[in-house]
């Protein structure tokens, strides 16, 4: 079975993003999400929060610079077996 990866740009989903360089965790949201509904952690311990179509509103990834610098991406699978891919392009405007 083949594995969709689906390549987040940051930017053209809609998804603002802050970064907490303290605990390196970075925050991208779209303006609809709903901050209580539930998020799904990811094996790689991320969270991600999708909307009833099963679209990105909210990402929280942990050691998101950390990540970026050692393999130059930040991974995030979801329990439908597909795989987000941030590149540093995608969060330049949030992550130095």
């Amino acid at each position: 079975m083949a594995v969709a990866i689906v390549h987040l740009h940051a930017a053209d989903r809609g998804l603002d993003g802050t970064y907490e360089p303290i605990g390196d965790v970075l925050y991208l949201s779209s303006a609809d999400d709903d901050k209580h509904a539930p998020a799904q952690q990811t094996p790689e311990g991320h969270a991600v929060r999708l909307d009833d179509q099963g679209r990105i509103t909210h990402l929280t990834a942990i050691n998101a610079k950390w990540l970026l610098d050692r393999d130059g991406e930040i991974i995030a699978t979801l329990r439908d077996g597909r795989r987000l891919l941030l590149t540093r392009d995608d969060v330049a405007d949030t992550i130095d």
